[in-house]
């Protein structure tokens, strides 16, 4: 399973647990198959090891429905005995790439993103060294598809790609139905997502099961921002 910038976020808690889909610093509520998961709770019960464990099966099962779906990387957040407990019990927990301490099941999502990007930034790290390196060498050099229009162009064959594209490049508009060209609009407000003609590409190489990494700023300028790699050449070299 690859690591990328698109995951999951448990957010546990001994009254409450949230389920997250997370894209870089944006959290997605799931308010299905289960979440959140509610616990009536007494004031005895809080520290009770084997009724937070029981909590944290519940939460596990139902966290398993959407991991069988998109088994995507996971991070973990709650007080240490929660995570304890959670540990002890999931299923998952080689997708674990990192747990946060707090209880932060009422933390307003916007606020929440901001303190578990960090950790994921830290996770895939080495995922983008690797990337700069490969990028640098002949064969993927040749084959890579540089530039929004011609990597727009390449995403909608459906092919299985690697998208790497550096944080923060956004382009207001949206991709043209006809002929898959980036109609750009300077009276879009590039905070709607559906308006982003960067993100329509992210979503594109994500629905035909590719991989998304995010590179830090200025490293793909003489790319022009984005570049777009075949999974096959990828995996040859």
């Amino acid at each position: 399973m690859a690591l990328s910038t698109h995951y999951y976020v448990l957010a546990l808690g001994s009254a409450k647990n949230n389920l997250f889909e997370a894209f870089r610093d944006s959290l997605i509520d799931i308010e299905t198959h289960g979440f959140p998961v509610e616990v009536q709770e007494s004031a005895s019960d809080v520290t009770d090891e084997k009724w937070l464990r029981e909590i944290a099966l519940t939460v596990d099962r139902h966290f398993g429905k959407f991991y069988e779906e998109e088994p995507l990387k996971l991070i973990v957040v709650g007080e240490p005995e929660m995570l304890s407990a959670f540990s002890s019990v999931t299923k998952h927990g080689d997708a674990v790439i990192g747990h946060i301490r707090g209880d932060h099941t009422m933390t307003p999502v916007r606020d929440l993103g901001q303190i578990v990007w960090p950790v994921v930034q830290k996770a895939i790290s080495g995922v983008v060294e690797r990337a700069l390196a490969d990028l640098a060498t002949s064969g993927i050099r040749r084959q890579a598809v540089s530039g929004l229009e011609a990597v727009v162009r390449l995403s909608r064959k459906g092919i299985r790609a690697l998208l790497m594209v550096e944080e923060n490049f956004h382009m207001r508009g949206s991709i043209a139905r006809t002929d898959g060209s980036p109609a750009i609009s300077p009276d879009v407000d590039i905070r709607e997502v559906i308006d982003d003609a960067v993100d329509a590409v992210i979503e594109k190489v994500l629905e035909t099961e590719g991989n998304v990494i995010f590179m830090p700023q200025g490293s793909l300028s003489e790319r022009d921002r984005i570049v777009l790699l075949p999974c096959e050449v990828a995996d040859s070299e």
